[in-house]
Formats: C-alpha cells, sequence, structure tokens
C-alpha cells in the first residue's frame, strides 16, 4: 500500500457521500455537490491524525513562496492532476509496507529482538498493563482483540507517532509531548482546512534546519532511527518537514494476508494487522516547536501546550494572542493567519487530556478569531480581552464557592464547566463589538459593564438551578439564602467591578 497513490483516506462530500480518497483527490469536484468538504474517520483522533498528515504533504511539497502566492492557490485550488505531480517526488517515501523503508515505521528494528505488540497497543485510549492491574481501563475495555485493516491502522500509526504519550522506560513521548493541543484554521471545505494552514516557504524553513537534505533528515524512517538513548534531537538536527513526520516510537507493523472484518470501521479486508514490532528509544526532540502548536517557555525550554479541559473562551487569549512578555506564544500558524488578512475566520482546537500515559479525555472545540491590523490597537483590544475573561474565572470562582457551601458538598467541576459553556455565546458576541470600539479608540467601559451584568445574571441563574432553591422541602433553606446573599455580594463587590474590570462603582450592579 502507498499512502500517496492508493485511497485510503474516509472522506465526506458536500451531498453527503461517504468515500475513501488518495491524497491528490482533494480537490476533486471543486464547486459542485461532489464536492469533499471534511474528513469522515472511524475516530476523532484518527480524523486529527488524517488532516495533519495532508497539511504536512502539502507543507513538504508544495509551500507556497509568499502570500501573493498562497492567495493563488486558495481562490483557484490545483487540479488533482496537479497535486498528483506534486507527490511524485516522495512517492517512495510513503510505502507502508514492504522490505525496504516504510512511513513512520522503523528500518531496522527487525534486526533488533523486538517485542511483539498486540496491535490495539496503538490506539491511545486501549488500556495498558497498568490499567487492567488496577480496573482502570474506562475508555475501552479488556479482553477484546482488535484487527486493523489498513487504513484504519496507518490512522492509527500516524495518532501514535503524532501523540505518543508516555510509555514506561525508553518508550518517549511525541515531538510536542505526549497529546498536545493542535490549533487549526477553519475552512468550509477539506481542501482549505488544509491549504488555510500551510506557511509560505520561508516562515516553514526558519523553523529548523532548512539546508539538512539528506533524505532520512525529513523522513527518518528513510534511514537508522536517531535514537532517543544516545541522542537528543534538536531543530539543528533535522529539516523542518520532519516536524510533521516525526518518530518518537519504534515500530514496525506486521501484516497478514488472510480474510478478516476490521474491528474498528467493521469492512471486510484481506490484509490485516494484528501485531507490530516495538522497541525502545524512537528519536528523542527537543525545543522543537510545531507550526500548529502554541508554545510556552519554561526554563528555556520551548514547549507545547496541552489541553486540560473543555475548550472554551477561557483559552481565547492564550491560543490567539500569547502574552506579551512572549513566554507564551499561539502556534506559528495563527500569526500567520493574521498576516493573510482572511476574515471572519475560525479555529479548531483538539487534543487528548492525558495524566501521564493515560487518556482521561479527548477534547475539541471551535472558537471564532478576531484580528486588528493595528499593532498598537491589536495589544489593546487583548489587553481588554484578557480583563474580560479574567473576570469571567473570577465570578466562576465566586459561583462555585456559593453552590458548594449552599449544598455542603463539592460540584465545582460541574459548576465551572456549565458556567463557561453558558456564557461563551455572548463573550464572542461582546468581543466584536469590542474590536469596533478599539478601532475607533473609545474606552470600552460599555463593553466591560454589559459583560459584568451578563456575568451576575448568569452566575445568579446557575446558582438558582443548582443549588435547587425552590425544593425547599430539600435543600437546607438558611444555608443556600446564606451563600446566595455572598454570591450576590461577591458578584457586586469591588475586586471583580474596580479590581479586575476597572470600572466605576456605579458601574456595577447594585444589591438591594
Amino acid at each position: 500500500m502507498n499512502l500517496i497513490n492508493d485511497a485510503w483516506i474516509s472522506v465526506r462530500r458536500k451531498n453527503g457521500e461517504k468515500i475513501k480518497i488518495a491524497p491528490w483527490q482533494i480537490t476533486e469536484a471543486i464547486g459542485t455537490d461532489k464536492e469533499i468538504i471534511e474528513l469522515a474517520a472511524v475516530r476523532p483522533d484518527f480524523n486529527g491524525a488524517v488532516i495533519q498528515f495532508l497539511i504536512g504533504l502539502l507543507q513538504t511539497t508544495c509551500a507556497p513562496k509568499g502570500n501573493s502566492d498562497w492567495r493563488v492557490w486558495f481562490n483557484n485550488p490545483p487540479s488533482s492532476t496537479e497535486l498528483k505531480n506534486k507527490f511524485e517526488s516522495i512517492v517512495l517515501e510513503f510505502n507502508l509496507d514492504g522490505t525496504g523503508p516504510r512511513f513512520m515505521q522503523d528500518l531496522t528494528i527487525e534486526k533488533e529482538d523486538p517485542k511483539v505488540e498486540t496491535v490495539e497497543r496503538l490506539l491511545i485510549d486501549w488500556p495498558g498493563e497498568a490499567a487492567l492491574k488496577k480496573n482502570t481501563d474506562f475508555f475501552v475495555k479488556r479482553n477484546h482483540r482488535v484487527n486493523l485493516c489498513l487504513t484504519c491502522g496507518v490512522q492509527a500509526l500516524i495518532a501514535m507517532q503524532l501523540n505518543s504519550p508516555e510509555g514506561g522506560r525508553g518508550f518517549l513521548t511525541g515531538l510536542r509531548g505526549g497529546g498536545p493541543v493542535t490549533t487549526l484554521i477553519v475552512g468550509d471545505t477539506l481542501w482549505k482546512m488544509i491549504w488555510l494552514n500551510v506557511l509560505d516557504i520561508n516562515e516553514f524553513n526558519s523553523m529548523a534546519c532548512f539546508t539538512k537534505n539528506d533524505k532520512k533528515d525529513l523522513f527518518p524512517w528513510m534511514g537508522e532511527t536517531r535514537k532517543g538513548n544516545t541522542h537528543i534531537t534538536t531543530t539543528q538536527d533535522i529539516n523542518p518537514a520532519q516536524i510533521y513526520w516525526s518518530m518518537p516510537r519504534r515500530i514496525r507493523l506486521i501484516f497478514k494476508h488472510s480474510e478478516s472484518i476490521c474491528n474498528l470501521c467493521g469492512e471486510k479486508t484481506e490484509i490485516f494487522i494484528e501485531t507490530f514490532y516495538s522497541k525502545t528509544y524512537g528519536v528523542k526532540y527537543k525545543n522543537v516547536a510545531h507550526p500548529l502548536t502554541p508554545t510556552y517557555v519554561k526554563d528555556n525550554d520551548i514547549l507545547s501546550k496541552h489541553q486540560r479541559e473543555a475548550v472554551g473562551y477561557k483559552f481565547w487569549s492564550s491560543y490567539v494572542y500569547g502574552d506579551s512578555d512572549g513566554q507564551s506564544n499561539p502556534a506559528k500558524i495563527i500569526k500567520t493567519a493574521r498576516g493573510r488578512h482572511i476574515d471572519d475566520i475560525r479555529m479548531c482546537i483538539f487534543g487528548y487530556n492525558m495524566n501521564s500515559n493515560k487518556p482521561k479525555c479527548w477534547y475539541e472545540g471551535v472558537m471564532p478569531i478576531i484580528f486588528i491590523d493595528n499593532e498598537t490597537q491589536w495589544k489593546h483590544y487583548n489587553a481588554e480581552i484578557a480583563m474580560l475573561i479574567c473576570a469571567a474565572d473570577m465570578a466562576r470562582y465566586f459561583l462555585s464557592k456559593a453552590v458548594a457551601k449552599a449544598l455542603n458538598a463539592g460540584v465545582f467541576n460541574t459548576v465551572r464547566q456549565r458556567f463557561w459553556q453558558e456564557t461563551e455565546p455572548e463573550f464572542y458576541r461582546q468581543i466584536a463589538f469590542l474590536r469596533e470600539e478599539v478601532i475607533q479608540e473609545k474606552d470600552g467601559l460599555d463593553i466591560r459593564r454589559t459583560w459584568h451584568k451578563h456575568l451576575v445574571a448568569k452566575g445568579l441563574e446557575i446558582f438558582d438551578d443548582m443549588s435547587q432553591s425552590e425544593m425547599i422541602g430539600d435543600v437546607n433553606a438558611e444555608r443556600v439564602a446564606r451563600a446566595y446573599n455572598e454570591l450576590r455580594r461577591n458578584l457586586n463587590g469591588k475586586k471583580l467591578i474596580i479590581d479586575i474590570l476597572g470600572l466605576p462603582k456605579e458601574g456595577g450592579i447594585r444589591v438591594s
């Protein structure tokens, strides 16, 4: 199987039809009801892996020279034939099977007495030995052997190499750590989703050592693995392309030629994967930033961010702007999108919440992105947004504390999630208004007042609902009343109104 020439990517057309295509077919039937609008894998982490595969493929073979060059394909996508010709130069590097180099698989592992693992170990949410012993296999249950077709097998392989969690001594995390967050610019077709996230050649080359042009510098499976027990791999050791084709795990799939049913997609297959070879110490990456992942600096190391709770506007500033001192930065593609002056764009965020090697949850969500061209106004705009988010976080704290007191129980996670979700639509509405105020050089006080009123109203509404204050027979009415009054005082107090939002006292809602 060859990942350039063969059809293995599940997609959905505009008319609802689901088919499999080869990568070069992503621009087929544009402008018709058969236009390809989205990926349609059997798992969300597989969709996440495949979209990064496709972005990496375009970035490696078709990087534009600059914004004007990028816009040519954005407005007039290339034909499938043109894409096929572009991909032709790396076809041999993308064989999934065979006796030689294989896509994202170790070249020499079979000579080193490898361990044979069952293929379900490629699925990040599959319980490991420790989980089975401790009975913590929540996502996927035990005693269920898996056969994977080639389509699901390659997607599992890509997802593992991109998200590689801690796996014990010698089993290394991915280039961005275990289960990194990925932020993508959203398009309304698959082609736009891919091309919106491709950097120009100079931007991409700045991310690593573009003069390293041996095949193994781009595609680490094309030579002997640079093993992590003897080498640390930095940006000086790799071509920028390897950022998309990283290989922290030493894996080689074992193929069986027999009729079977894939346990994930349910399709019949005459070639399937039941086991794979595994060996410790793949490539150990350090201080390598990824164009699709926000970063932060800690002890002079560049680290990738991870999603620890549900995607929401709490993270808007961090993922769109970063911080003023440069210690936290949005993904490079987000900065690039601002320079391309594209209106009405959104950002998709996804990733595993990993606790060491155990996945706690898969998070996914979409946020609008609002830019301002003027740099001074852009900084002012983001400072105002940070203020609104800080106010919401404080209101959330007051609410969680009040509900816990009313019920005499810990319900902080439930309250927090509900508060962020129910205040989110108004947040995005207000920051759209705020953009216009900043451009007109207004002080933003009206936006802050409106936001404060919304936080108070929503906080009291959620308290009433969650404290069950109307069910007097089932709760301690006196305790609920005390908690309610304390919540009102806090939401209308100096800390929220003056210290955080910078409003004059009369701007708040007075407690009668």
